[in-house]
């Protein structure tokens, strides 16, 4: 039998590098092809889901897709950067910094992706989404903008234009799928809980402390009705309700963020939200001013407060926030890409 012969100190190094050459050239085609395929966190019979930067990378991006928008009685089909630069414009003022307008960009895409894929607009057979702000998003159109903006226009367009586009194709992404975006003009202060204004308990939408919005022209807001005319309103809201012989108003019960978790009039308590709507305040963070005829609603904050305040992202912007830093303090556990 032949004996095998021992290797050379001089072999064995020369060997060495024939091994890490061959793996120097094999590991990128592997990585690639590992990174091709879906994440295992994505399998519906899956475990504990894997970090969010590596779902993403698993995830195909699109582009720049068409999308079906409800505009002036009709479905229309735009791209959706195109779509984005009129959402922008009616959502956030032009006026504010431009990493503030990059934050709003990527969260009405992320908005607008999400209701696409989540059934669209429930209020127009066929439509990814609706140009009704009390619906989905408000959008303006070329000639709204200019009657809005006038010798500003190609300013600001510019502007708008630049925010949509450094930020094309990028969404925001909690454990690697797209989220539920919600944004208002000034949290108080502070935002909410989704599940304290919603139905739903969602991990990405918790209360965050909202600064710099003070100086913001609707930060405070006032409202003040007459006692009968308050009456009238709360009996839509309940006709059963009695106030014979219990106080007008009575206990008021609060979030931590201190939007009214409840309130006593009459003989029944109401929600916060119940009370903003039904008499049109600017939030659900009010206090109330009895007198012996009216009634004076004390508001902070304008919307509902959830998700990211613009007024605060425009203050963070200020503050040399970029409009990663935004969203990422505004929606907890996301990423951005």
């Amino acid at each position: 039998m032949r004996r095998m012969r021992r290797l050379t100190p001089e072999g064995m190094a020369l060997l060495g590098i024939v091994l890490f050459v061959l793996l120097a050239v094999l590991y990128p085609a592997i990585t690639v092809l590992t990174r091709g395929a879906p994440p295992a966190a994505e399998n519906p019979g899956a475990g504990s889901p894997g970090s969010p930067d590596f779902e993403i990378i698993g995830k195909k991006k699109e582009a720049n897709p068409t999308i079906r928008v409800w505009l002036d009685g009709s479905l229309t089909e735009m791209k959706l950067e195109d779509y984005l630069i009129g959402v922008v414009a009616a959502e956030m003022p032009a006026s504010f910094e431009l990493e503030a307008l990059k934050a709003q960009a990527v969260a009405a895409r992320t908005y607008t992706l999400y209701k696409r894929d989540h059934g669209g607009c429930s209020a127009h057979e066929g439509a990814d989404i609706c140009t009704n702000s009390n619906h989905c998003q408000a959008y303006v159109t070329d000639e709204e903008m200019t009657r809005s903006w006038g010798s500003k226009k190609a300013e600001y367009l510019a502007k708008i234009t630049e925010a949509v586009t450094s930020t094309a194709g990028e969404a925001i992404y909690y454990q690697g799928e797209t989220i539920q975006v919600f944004y208002c003009a000034s949290a108080g202060g502070r935002t909410e809980n989704s599940e304290n204004v919603y139905s739903k308990a969602l991990p990405y939408l918790r209360s965050v402390v909202s600064e710099g919005e003070e100086n913001s022209s609707h930060y405070y807001g006032k409202a003040t009705v007459s006692v009968d005319e308050f009456k009238k309103k709360v009996k839509k809201i309940s006709p059963a309700i009695s106030f014979d012989g219990v106080p007008l108003i009575g206990e008021i019960t609060r979030f931590d963020s201190g939007r009214v978790q409840s309130i006593r009039i009459g003989n029944q308590s109401f929600t916060g939200r119940e009370v903003r709507e039904a008499f049109s305040l600017n939030s659900a963070n009010f206090t109330v001013e009895q007198t012996e005829d009216s009634i004076t609603f004390h508001t902070i904050g304008f919307g509902h407060g959830v998700g990211m305040s613009q007024t605060g992202a425009n203050a963070m912007a200020k503050k040399g926030a970029d409009y990663i830093d935004i969203l990422t303090h505004y929606f907890t556990g996301v990423t951005v890409g």
